[in-house]
C-alpha cells in the first residue's frame, strides 16, 4: 500500500513489475499495530489503519450524506476470512464502522434537539430492519416466525422505490443502546437458524438497514419529511473449492454464494460499461436476491461505498487479483443520488390515490368486467391471472400498513414496540441473573460474534436431551445428524452435574468418546 495505491507481485513471478491499482483509499492492516489495554488494536507504524481512521474516511461520509437526505450504501466484498466483517461490524474494543455510525448517529440527535428551534416542531425517528440471503433465500433476522416461511420471505418489485423484502420488520429505536439489543437479537436468530441448518455466519449475505427520517416545519410552515435509508452490507466470502476443501452441502453452499457474487459482478460490469456510454447494456438485477435487493446501492438513488477486503498471503495471489479487479470495475460506476425531502400530506395523499387505484381493479377482477384488468388477462393463464391479484392484494396490504405508519406519532410507535419488548428484556434480565449462578451448556461456533448465543441451563433435578422427534419433548433439544431422539440425561444434584449418555447415542467430552456416566466440570467441551 502506498498512498491511494495497492501494489501486488505475483510469487511464481518475482521479477515482473508488481501490478498497481489506484483506489481512494488504501489501507494497510496486516502488522504495525499494538494492542491496548482495553484490546483496541492503535497504530505503531504510519501505514497501519485502525478503525477510527477507516471510519472517519468512509463512516463520517455515510453520516453525513444521511443528514442530508440521501440514501447511503456501504458494502464490503472479499474472500472468506480477509477482514470484511471486520470492518463492518468490528470485533470487542476495535468498533467497525456500523456500531460507530449507529453511536455517531444518536449523538447528532441529542446535539439537534439541545439547539433546535420549537416552532419548527422537528422530530427525529430511526429504525432498523436485518436479514440475510442464505442459499439464494431471504430471512428475516429480527422475526423469528419468518424462519418458518418455506422458501424464505417474498421479494416484491414497487414501481416507486424498486425492489423490497416482503413483509419484513422495521424497529423503532430510539437510541444506540436498542440498536445494539437488536442486532444482538439478529445475531442470535441467526446462530439459532444456522445451528439448525447446519450453517456458519460467513456463508450468508447480511444487510442491516437504517432508516432515518427528519420531520418538521419548512420556512413557509408545510410539514415536510426528509428520509434516508443507510444500508450496510457484509456480503459472504467468494471462495476456491480447492483452497476450501469444501464438500457436500459446504460445496452447495460455496456454490450458492458465487453464484450470487457473480451475479453481482455482472452487474457492476454491466453498469461500469454504461457509465462508459456503451450501447445495449442490460444490467441483470434479476439473477440473483441479492442484486434485486442491491440495485438502488449499484445503480440507483444511493451514494454507496465499497470495501474490498484483500489477504496479504501469497497463497492467496489469485484470489486477491479478483478482488482488486472486482473493485477496479465497481469505481467506475456512477450513481444518480438525490435528496428524499417531501411534504408528509402528499405522502399520505399518494397512497390513498395508489389504494383506490388497486382497489378498483380488484373490483373489477371479481366482476370479471372489462377494462384494464381484461385486457391484463388476454394472453395469461388462470394461474398467472391469479398470481397478478395477489400482488394487487399484497400491495394494498403493503400500501394501508404505510399509511397507519404515517398517521402515527413517532411516540406511540415506540411505545407499542417497547411494550412488547417488555416481556423480552425480562426474560432476557432474568436469563443473565441465572446464568451467574446456575450450571449452563453455551454454543462454540467458528465465527466468535456467534459465540455464547444459545443457552441451555441444568437446573436441579433431571433434563433429557434429544432431537425434536422424541416421543416425549425433551428439555434440551438438539438438531444435527447424530443427535438421537433420546440422546442423554443431565442430572444436577447439588451443582454437581453429570451426564449420563444413553445406548447408540455418540458423545464427546473434551475431544474424547464417553460411554455411561460422567462428571462434567467449568469448560468442558
Amino acid at each position: 500500500m502506498n498512498g491511494n495505491s495497492t501494489m501486488i507481485k505475483d510469487p511464481h513471478n518475482p521479477t515482473q513489475e508488481p501490478r498497481r491499482f489506484t483506489f481512494d483509499y488504501s489501507y494497510w492492516s496486516h502488522d504495525g499495530f499494538k494492542t491496548l489495554e482495553n484490546g483496541y488494536l492503535a497504530a505503531e507504524d504510519k501505514k497501519y489503519a485502525d478503525q477510527q481512521i477507516v471510519f472517519d474516511n468512509l463512516g463520517q461520509g455515510v453520516l453525513d450524506n444521511a443528514w442530508k437526505g440521501y440514501n447511503c450504501c456501504l458494502f464490503a466484498y472479499g474472500q472468506t476470512g480477509s477482514g470484511k466483517s471486520y470492518s463492518i461490524v468490528g470485533y470487542g474494543a476495535n468498533k467497525g464502522i456500523v456500531p460507530i455510525v449507529c453511536e455517531e448517529l444518536f449523538k447528532g440527535i441529542e446535539s439537534k434537539k439541545k439547539t433546535a428551534d420549537k416552532s419548527k416542531e422537528e422530530e427525529y425517528q430511526v429504525s432498523l430492519s436485518m436479514m440475510e440471503i442464505y442459499n439464494e433465500q431471504v430471512r428475516d433476522l429480527l422475526n423469528a416466525k419468518a424462519f418458518k416461511v418455506k422458501g424464505g420471505i417474498k421479494i416484491r418489485q414497487h414501481p416507486d422505490k424498486g425492489f423490497y423484502a416482503e413483509g419484513l420488520l422495521k424497529v423503532p429505536v430510539k437510541s444506540y443502546e436498542d440498536i445494539n439489543s437488536r442486532i444482538n437479537e439478529g445475531t442470535r436468530n441467526r446462530t439459532i437458524a444456522s445451528t439448525r441448518m447446519n450453517a456458519t455466519s460467513s456463508r450468508a449475505h447480511t444487510i442491516v438497514s437504517i432508516s432515518f427520517a427528519q420531520k418538521g416545519l419548512n420556512d413557509v410552515g408545510k410539514n415536510m419529511t426528509k428520509t434516508s435509508i443507510i444500508n450496510l452490507v457484509d456480503l459472504a466470502g467468494s471462495e476456491r473449492v480447492d483452497s476450501t476443501g469444501a464438500t457436500g452441502d459446504r460445496l452447495k453452499e460455496g456454490a450458492m454464494i458465487n453464484q450470487s457474487l457473480s451475479s453481482l459482478g455482472n452487474c457492476i460490469k454491466a453498469l461500469a460499461d454504461m457509465s462508459a456510454k456503451k450501447k445495449g447494456i442490460i444490467v441483470p438485477y434479476r439473477d440473483s436476491k441479492l442484486t434485486m435487493l442491491l440495485k438502488n446501492a449499484l445503480g440507483g438513488n444511493s451514494k454507496t461505498i465499497m470495501i474490498a477486503a484483500i489477504s496479504p498471503a501469497d497463497i492467496n495471489f489469485e484470489e486477491t487479483m479478483s478482488t482488486l479487479r472486482y473493485a477496479d470495475r465497481a469505481k467506475a460506476i456512477k450513481t444518480k443520488a438525490i435528496v428524499n425531502e417531501s411534504p408528509t400530506d402528499k405522502l399520505i395523499r399518494e397512497l390513498k390515490e395508489e389504494n383506490a387505484r388497486l382497489i378498483e381493479a380488484l373490483e373489477k377482477s371479481k366482476q370479471g368486467g372489462g377494462g384494464t384488468t381484461e385486457t391484463i388477462q388476454q394472453g395469461f393463464t388462470e394461474a398467472e391471472v391469479d398470481q397478478m391479484k395477489q400482488d394487487l392484494l399484497m400491495q394494498l396490504k403493503q400500501n394501508e400498513e404505510e399509511m397507519e405508519v404515517a398517521k402515527k406519532t413517532w411516540e406511540q410507535r415506540l411505545s407499542e414496540v417497547n411494550a412488547a419488548n417488555m416481556e423480552k428484556l425480562q426474560q432476557e434480565r432474568q436469563k443473565q441473573e441465572e446464568m451467574k449462578v446456575i450450571p449452563h451448556f453455551w454454543n462454540l461456533n467458528e465465527d466468535p460474534a456467534l459465540t455464547g448465543i444459545v443457552i441451555h441451563f441444568a437446573k436441579e433435578g433431571v433434563a433429557k436431551i434429544g432431537n425434536d422427534k422424541a416421543k416425549a419433548m425433551p428439555d434440551i433439544v438438539l438438531s444435527g445428524l447424530s443427535i438421537q431422539p433420546e440422546h442423554a440425561v443431565v442430572v444436577n444434584e447439588k451443582n454437581c452435574v453429570k451426564l449420563k449418555i444413553l445406548p447408540a447415542a455418540k458423545t464427546l467430552v473434551n475431544g474424547k468418546d464417553v460411554d455411561g456416566e460422567i462428571e462434567l466440570h467449568h469448560n468442558d467441551r
